[in-house]
């Protein structure tokens, strides 16, 4: 089970609580006229698959695969940032979870290591935020574009 690590504010949100409680019934985790399970422990398990059950909005792509992507899915009308240690969240909007991803990413300080960002915002705003991911000269892709990290940031190569 992925890790919650803001679980306190997310399950207060009555909008987060009935949304749960809606995935639960069409799930068949709960019968109808049942609340939320009253175990933590089972709440929490089914916010977790209820939120990386959610549609993916944004992924930020390593190089080697080897951690996996680090994703935005969307679930009850919030935004979750999700990778291998947890599920980071709520959000109130994309860009946000987006913006905090990739300065995340920035803030470790290993060019390289990440090679695409996709989603549903802008190249511009994904370019912006992800110069320092590659060294200079090195592509990195936005959106299916490949772009190239200048003196003066990433742009869209010649060749696209």
């Amino acid at each position: 089970m992925s890790d919650i690590h803001d679980w306190k504010s997310a399950i207060v949100t009555a909008v987060f609580r009935e949304a749960l409680l809606a995935y639960g019934l069409a799930e068949g985790q709960i019968e109808e006229g049942e609340g939320l399970p009253d175990d933590e422990r089972d709440l929490r398990f089914m916010a977790a698959e209820a939120i990386e059950a959610g549609g993916t909005e944004f992924s930020l792509e390593d190089t080697e695969g080897e951690r996996g992507a680090t994703d935005v899915r969307v679930f009850a009308g919030l935004y979750w940032w999700c990778d291998y240690g947890g599920i980071n969240g709520p959000y109130d909007s994309l860009e946000d979870a987006a913006d905090s991803i990739l300065s995340m990413a920035v803030d470790q300080d290993t060019p390289g290591f990440y090679c695409s960002a996709c989603g549903n915002v802008s190249d511009e705003f994904i370019a912006t935020r992800s110069a320092k991911l590659v060294d200079l000269n090195d592509a990195f892709i936005v959106n299916g574009t490949v772009y190239i990290r200048t003196r003066n940031g990433l742009i869209p190569s010649a060749a696209n």
